[in-house]
């Protein structure tokens, strides 16, 4: 596929990589509280690169793959929303499930076709962490008790570790569609890596 005049093709500098996140305040433990400090760092970076990309560039598929940015940015919401509801035993809310419904993996591990504008997904990312991750992360106390599953056990800290790597998973692959689209993005760092020391 060509770029049409709207995909934007020059190295746009990206948000700078610093990584001095420190445990999010409010939380009662504060294991809960870095990994949600990290997965807010992921979804920044993923909005970052999204955030100028029209609806063709959204919506780009190239030949033998089978997702497009659209589709991977509902499926990370969908994914953290899910696993969130599953070690808190709270159900994603109605109003919102909908929205979310298209990121879910079908039988084949395929997603199904969707299309959404960078800003709907940027606003949908949000508010599964404002109206469903933050909140019942932050009352979480035990990372280690053992949850019962139909399929496999789990706990709290091997859930928040398997968003951390599905985030940072998919947002490469929404990197290495943008740039198969040609349009350019520029990894920068900021003048330190980490926090200045205290």
């Amino acid at each position: 596929m060509t770029p049409s005049h709207a995909v934007p093709t020059h190295d746009r500098p990206s948000r700078p990589r610093r990584y001095d996140i420190g445990p999010l305040p409010g939380f009662g433990n504060p294991g809960a509280a870095l990994a949600a400090a990290a997965l807010d760092e992921l979804r920044e970076r993923l909005y970052d690169m999204i955030v100028d990309l029209p609806q063709e560039a959204m919506d780009f598929c190239p030949e033998g793959a089978t997702n497009t940015i659209a589709m991977l940015t509902v499926h990370m919401a969908w994914a953290e929303a899910s696993w969130v509801a599953n070690i808190t035993g709270v159900p994603v809310p109605d109003e919102l499930e909908p929205h979310l419904l298209p990121g879910k993996q079908g039988p084949s591990g395929d997603l199904s076709p969707s299309s959404l504008s960078a800003a709907k997904g940027i606003d949908l990312c949000r508010r599964v962490r404002d109206e469903i991750t933050l909140p019942r992360l932050s009352i979480l106390t035990d990372m280690d008790r053992e949850i019962p599953d139909r399929q496999r056990p789990m706990t709290a800290r091997g859930v928040l570790m398997h968003l951390i790597w599905h985030w940072t998973y998919h947002s490469g692959q929404v990197g290495v569609l943008r740039r198969l689209l040609g349009s350019r993005y520029k990894w920068t760092f900021d003048r330190r890596v980490g926090a200045p020391v205290k």
